[in-house]
C-alpha cells in the first residue's frame, strides 16, 4: 500500500514541527534551570560548582532516561 506522497510530505512536516515545539520547551526549561543557578547569590566558587554539577546530573539523568526509552521502543 503505497502512502500519497502529498500526504506523506504534510505527515513529516507536522512531526518536524512538533518535534522543534517540544525541543523549545525542554531547551527552554534548562535555560531557565540554568538562569537560576547563575542568578543566585553562592557564597563561594564551590558551591556555584556544586549547583552546576546538580544540573548537569539531572541533565545526564533526563537523556539517559530518553537514551533507555528509545532503545527499548527500537526493539518493540
Amino acid at each position: 500500500m503505497e502512502i500519497d506522497p502529498k500526504f506523506r510530505r504534510e505527515l513529516t512536516k507536522r512531526f518536524e514541527l512538533e518535534s522543534m515545539r517540544r525541543e523549545a520547551e525542554v531547551t527552554e526549561n534548562w535555560r531557565k534551570d540554568l538562569e537560576a543557578v547563575y542568578r543566585k547569590r553562592h557564597e563561594s566558587m564551590a558551591s556555584l560548582l556544586i549547583e552546576i554539577k546538580a544540573l548537569l546530573d539531572r541533565m545526564q539523568n533526563r537523556v539517559r532516561t530518553l537514551t533507555e526509552i528509545v532503545k527499548e521502543e527500537g526493539r518493540k
